[in-house]
């Protein structure tokens, strides 16, 4: 055998995708209407999509861009039974890599932020955001490998002054739990990710991208099927 095919057989799944079951927001699920491959901009879960808020004179403005592609993983009736919620899905290491960062994220969440470098030779930062702090199974510093469970994927919510959760709307009247995925090419940079203003805008630095690419190729290898569009 040459080294050339055993090259290539040992790297037959460059990148997974990052859940060990397809999401609920895929195409043919209860949540298709908000498919996480939809073109840019076109629902609330997509790259570039718009979120809607209120600025502090409570007038409907447009802030920054969505930065990533949401993964919607488990979808529960909002019955005020928080404490009992948790998602049955997995968050998994894409490819192999070193562990950059832990820490808090957006709205009661935690983000884990790897590089990856995968058997064909990329390098890539990604940051698997809004996770349940309490499920994280990595550390800073720590080597990973390609299917290792990061953590599972949480929901966005405040506390009340007595400590109560109040979930964050993704869509109404539900509890939505998710991976919030974002791609940065440049992995040698030591900028910052996002830098936080006023008004709950976030601006990304210019290496983030659109990660729907990755998305589908792992997909293809995770699951043996392609993107059926």
């Amino acid at each position: 055998m040459s080294a050339g095919m055993l090259y290539a057989e040992e790297c037959s799944r460059p990148v997974i995708f990052p859940l060990i079951s397809k999401p609920l927001n895929d195409t043919g699920m209860e949540y298709a209407n908000y498919n996480w491959r939809d073109k840019l901009g076109m629902n609330q879960a997509v790259y570039e999509s718009y979120r809607i808020r209120e600025n502090s004179s409570k007038t409907l403005i447009k802030k920054s861009f969505h930065a990533s592609r949401d993964l919607y993983t488990d979808v529960y009736n909002d019955t005020g039974r928080y404490s009992f919620l948790s998602s049955k899905n997995y968050v998994v290491a894409v490819s192999d890599g070193e562990v950059l960062s832990t820490g808090s994220f957006y709205a009661g969440t935690d983000v884990v932020t790897v590089k990856h470098t995968t058997c064909d030779g990329r390098s890539f930062i990604i940051r698997y955001g809004e996770l349940d702090k309490s499920s994280i199974k990595v550390k800073q510093g720590d080597k990973i490998k390609q299917g290792q469970v990061i953590g599972r994927p949480g929901f966005l919510h405040k506390t009340d002054d007595e400590g109560n959760i109040i979930p964050i709307d993704v869509i109404a009247d539900k509890i939505v739990f998710m991976l919030h995925l974002e791609y940065f090419k440049d992995s040698s940079s030591e900028e910052a990710y996002s830098k936080a203003f006023s008004d709950n805008r976030y601006d990304r630095r210019s290496d983030i991208e659109d990660s729907l690419e990755l998305l589908e190729e792992g997909y293809k290898y995770s699951f043996g099927e392609q993107i059926v569009k």
